[in-house]
């Protein structure tokens, strides 16, 4: 059977893509971030909505470790304080949820003093 290349003039439509939700129908909702770990200082800041949100945590060493090792992204819950990283585990398809529950760090802003 000769082979008969596909028509490149036909468009592809596979209808719209499903929305895909983090809001889990039991709990509250959760949006994907990217957190930076200072491990000198035992901080982590997560960038939500175009502001910084500063959290200390005594073992951000633990923190940056489930980092280097996750699968997924990483989720933040602003109404529990919890940042959750998935992680690659042996007998667990989709990864093995971290979840770490971060304490707010006082506001370190630098004082502005008129000279």
């Amino acid at each position: 059977m000769p082979y008969h290349e596909p028509s490149h003039n036909e468009p592809i439509n596979n209808g719209p893509a499903p929305a895909r939700s983090t809001r889990d129908e039991t709990g509250p909702s959760t949006v994907k971030v990217i957190p930076a770990v200072d491990l000198y200082l035992g901080t982590v800041t997560i960038l939500t909505r175009n502001r910084p949100l500063c959290f200390r945590y005594p073992q951000a060493r633990h923190i940056a470790e489930a980092l280097a090792r996750a699968v997924r992204p990483s989720t933040w819950c602003e109404a529990t304080g919890t940042l959750t990283v998935t992680v690659a585990a042996v007998g667990h398809r989709e990864g093995r949820p971290c979840t770490f529950t971060l304490s707010r760090e006082p506001s370190r802003e630098p004082s502005r003093e008129l000279a």
